[in-house]
């Protein structure tokens, strides 16, 4: 099993960049949970709060061009793959090799960063797919819309979609509230990340 965590984070000049507050948490728990249930685990892991157990073996990444390279890389070896991470959907598009001088007035032009959760079953066509959808202040219709959209585009075997607008349920929160979303869609109400990893393997056992 293959698991990614954390937020990446993207380069402006060689000491300020980009990033997002992606804690880790969530990805970890399951990470717990995959070991205690008796899988082979290894972990991509970006920026992260949440020390890592040294049981596991652990791949660090920053960027998320890094992160899709070690994806790309290893996909082909797995049966299962969790993407938690929180990659940046953007990146600066010019990064210079000196720190920019905080008296200069300046403009950043971003550029779209690769998907790489749709090129994952172009890869590994039999791998089981588990994507995580991140949503803000939206409606529950919308964020099971975004969800299929992502199963269609990509796809997930499964989907885990919530709305970190919602009170306990932000970036680097010991709780959430989540949907699970196949062909079916259970909402799971606010429970601990660890009790969550339970449920969310319960339905990974039933599919894979």
């Amino acid at each position: 099993m293959l698991i990614s965590i954390g937020g990446t984070y993207e380069a402006i000049d060689p000491i300020r960049g980009i990033s997002n507050k992606s804690s880790g948490k969530m990805g970890l728990e399951l990470a717990k949970e995959a070991y205690i249930r008796g899988a082979n685990i290894t972990l991509i892991v970006a920026n992260v709060t949440v020390k890592i157990p040294s049981i596991f073996n652990v791949i660090n990444v920053e960027s998320s061009n890094d992160m899709n390279e070690a994806i790309l890389k290893m996909v082909p070896d797995f049966d299962i793959y969790i993407a938690t991470a929180a990659v940046s959907d953007f990146l600066p598009g010019n990064v210079e090799d000196f720190k920019i001088s905080s008296t200069d007035e300046i403009s950043l032009a971003f550029k779209p960063t690769v998907k790489i959760i749709r090129k994952i079953k172009d890869i590994n066509s039999e791998i089981f797919l588990v994507g995580f959808k991140a949503e803000y202040n939206i409606s529950e219709e919308q964020i099971i819309d975004c969800s299929k959209k992502q199963i269609e585009m990509a796809g997930t075997d499964l989907v885990i979609a919530n709305d970190i607008g919602n009170k306990n349920c932000n970036f680097g929160s010991d709780n959430n509230e989540i949907f699970l979303i196949d062909q079916d869609t259970i909402k799971i109400p606010l429970s601990s990340k660890k009790d969550l990893s339970k449920i969310i393997f319960d339905k990974i056992a039933k599919k894979f």
